[in-house]
């Protein structure tokens, strides 16, 4: 069977953690901490080109290699997964995904994700995603809560995909970050592409792609245990991980951020600090402008009660 194969290096933040957690954490594909488990059993996962126990704990620079085998054809099945649909028509669905979803199946999650919920939900769905992405025109990050628009027909598939493609789709995200940026309102206008270190980051290059992200300074908590700003962003391109890169590069990363904040999980945080709250497009049959919102996850409401709580 075909294999995909994964190299990525361990940066120093990830010293002496458990390979099985750090790759969980740092790895795109969303694999969860049980697959990881089973790729180590199998002997497919290789630290310095030799094979590890599930115990393992990683050094900075260690190189590890997955091989991944490639899925077979999921026949995916209907979940009553817990979302919120925000609106929804013959041609479109607009959902709230809650942090910690997946968006689609993949390999170590075969279900359980955005898209065995929306079979049950929704009665059709766009076929031009493929089988194990019925509907999906763009994506959120797992940890990422907030709005996404669903296709439910291969016709409006294809005018957001051209929609998404020409930046005439606007979505705004709210964000909570370590410090206090320098500036109340900055455009950050700084390419992106694969660090050429660590493969599982994305980072500000001169050689990468334009990314532009707009950021609104909303609020600033002053504790004892350091500064913190409430941020509202504007997204005006859509690269991989582009908030989290461009915040992390300003020196001003998102609370609980575990690839692009060093020590994240001291926060005790369960999710990342970052949430898409409006949506704002073009409908696909109507030709109309169309606008959504959702409040902010309930776990940044309570991080935030938190952090005014401490406020000195």
């Amino acid at each position: 069977m075909a294999t995909e194969k994964i190299e990525l290096a361990v940066p120093v933040e990830y010293h002496l953690e458990r390979v099985d957690r750090f790759l969980t954490e740092a790895l795109e594909a969303d694999f969860s901490r049980s697959y990881i488990q089973k790729l180590i059993k199998g002997g497919d996962i290789l630290v310095n080109g030799v094979e590890i126990k599930q115990n393992y704990r990683v050094k900075t620079d260690d190189v590890i290699l997955i091989s991944v085998p490639e899925p077979e054809e999921l026949d995916l099945d209907a979940e009553d997964i817990p979302f919120d649909i925000v609106y929804q028509d013959t041609d479109i669905a607009v959902i709230n995904k809650p942090p910690g979803l997946v968006v689609h199946p993949g390999p170590g999650t075969p279900n359980g994700t955005l898209v065995n919920g929306l079979l049950y939900h929704l009665k059709n769905l766009s076929s031009i995603g493929g089988s194990i992405r019925p509907g999906i025109v763009h994506r959120l990050d797992k940890d990422t809560s907030g709005l996404m628009v669903v296709a439910k027909n291969d016709g409006a598939h294809r005018f957001l995909v051209e929609e998404f493609a020409a930046r005439r789709v606007k979505k705004i995200y709210n964000a909570v970050v370590i410090g206090k940026p320098d500036r109340s309102h900055d455009i950050i206008d700084r390419p992106i592409g694969r660090h050429p270190k660590y493969r599982h980051k994305m980072s500000v290059l001169d050689s990468g792609r334009e990314a532009v992200t707009e950021y609104y300074l909303e609020k600033i908590f002053n504790t004892r245990t350091g500064l913190f700003s409430h941020l509202e962003i504007h997204l005006h391109t859509g690269r991989t991980h582009q908030i989290r890169v461009h915040l992390s590069a300003m020196g001003n990363p998102i609370v609980a951020d575990p690839i692009y904040s060093k020590r994240a999980s001291r926060f005790n945080a369960p999710y990342l600090m970052l949430a898409a709250r409006s949506l704002a497009f073009t409908h696909p049959s109507k030709g109309e402008a169309v606008s959504f919102q959702a409040d902010l996850p309930d776990h940044m409401v309570k991080f935030i009660q938190k952090l005014e709580a401490a406020s000195i």
